[in-house]
C-alpha cells in the first residue's frame, strides 16, 4: 500500500492516524505541494481531482480520504470502525458526510482563505463552520463519540479540521465537549499527534 501525502494535508492525516491505530503498514510518497505536483500530469493520471491523498492498493488507485477510511477500516478493522450491519454502518455514514461538508467547507475553507491557500468569501465560510461546531456540540453534549458510542471512523475523519478550527478564526473555547472530544480521541492507543 503507498499513500501519497503532504505532511500539512488534513485529509491525508485521517488515512495515517487509522493507519498507525490499526498497524497498518504503508509506504509514503511526498507530494510536493509548494511545486505543484499535484497539478502535473502524471499525478492527475491518479487523481484528476489533483488532491492528496491518493492510495495505490494491489494496482488500484483510490483518491480521496474517505474510501481509504472505508478499506482500511473494513480491510483492518473488523467491525470495530466501520459496522458491517447497515444501520449501524449508515449512522457512521452519515458523520463521514458531514466531515466532507459543514466541517469540509465551513472550518476548513475558513482555514484556508486566513493561511492564504484558498480564497473566497470567508465569513460564508466561518457560517458553515459555526453550523459545524453547532451540530459538534448537540452530538457531544450527550454523547462521547460521533457514532454507536464508540470510537469510528467518523470521528477520525472530521478530527483535523475541527482541531484546526481555531486557524480560521473559530474558536473552541466555547464549546467544552468538542474540546473533551478531541481529548479523547488524541488518548486513542496509536494516535497521532497533529501539529
Amino acid at each position: 500500500m503507498k499513500l501519497y501525502l503532504t505532511d500539512s494535508s488534513g485529509n491525508a492525516y485521517k488515512v495515517r492516524v487509522l493507519a498507525s491505530i490499526l498497524g497498518v503498514p504503508y509506504e509514503k510518497a511526498y507530494v510536493d505541494w509548494d511545486a505543484k505536483e499535484h497539478k502535473q500530469p502524471a499525478f492527475l493520471r491518479m487523481n484528476p481531482r489533483g488532491q492528496v491523498p491518493v492510495m495505490e492498493i494491489d494496482g488500484k488507485v483510490l483518491w480521496d480520504s474517505t474510501a481509504h477510511l472505508v478499506y482500511l477500516a473494513r480491510k483492518h478493522g473488523g467491525e470495530k470502525w466501520l459496522p458491517s450491519d447497515p444501520l449501524a454502518m449508515a449512522e457512521v455514514a452519515q458523520w463521514l458526510a458531514f466531515a466532507q461538508n459543514e466541517v469540509f467547507f465551513g472550518l476548513q475553507w475558513a482555514r484556508g482563505v486566513v493561511k492564504g491557500f484558498k480564497t473566497g468569501n470567508l465569513e460564508e465560510y466561518r457560517g458553515y463552520g459555526r453550523r459545524a461546531l453547532d451540530v459538534l456540540t448537540w452530538r457531544l453534549a450527550k454523547n462521547e463519540w460521533l457514532a454507536l458510542d464508540r470510537p469510528t471512523i467518523a470521528d477520525i475523519a472530521c478530527y483535523p479540521y475541527v482541531k484546526r478550527a481555531p486557524e480560521g478564526g473559530l474558536a473552541l473555547d466555547a464549546h467544552p465537549a468538542i474540546m473533551a472530544w478531541l481529548k479523547r480521541c488524541e488518548a486513542l492507543p496509536g494516535w497521532l499527534r497533529l501539529d
